[in-house]
């Protein structure tokens, strides 16, 4: 696809927005079997640029989204590897694990309801 939903707009934004978001790492874990009955783990991490936010008390009485979540919006703009609900997300310091991953029409970011871990 080309034009503006074909890669185009993820371009833009990327670079119009990129500079002014926060770094970010996104940590994809896969597990493949091992061929004896057991299962290895494979990390991959890529760079990205996202921001937090705070849903509103509206958004989270609608979508029964715990007070502990936040959004987080990651441009898709350069980044290696897509998550999942198994990935988490590190950003200012802090790991979220993934609740749910939007992405628009463009590709130009993923929406991601993050909570907040321990470790």
């Amino acid at each position: 696809m080309s034009g503006l939903l074909g890669g185009d707009l993820q371009e833009v934004f990327g670079s119009v927005f990129a500079p002014l978001l926060l770094d970010a790492t996104i940590t994809k874990v896969t597990l493949t079997d091992d061929g004896y009955g057991g299962f290895t783990e494979t990390e991959q991490t890529a760079a990205a640029k996202g921001m937090v936010e705070a849903y509103s008390a509206y958004t989270r009485a609608q979508a029964n989204i715990p007070s502990t979540d936040v959004k987080l919006i990651i441009l898709q703009k350069d980044v290696a590897i897509s998550p999942d609900l198994d990935s988490k997300i590190t950003i200012r310091g802090q790991d979220y694990s993934i609740q749910a991953i939007e992405e628009d029409p463009a590709q130009a970011a993923w929406t991601i309801q993050g909570r907040p871990t321990n470790g």
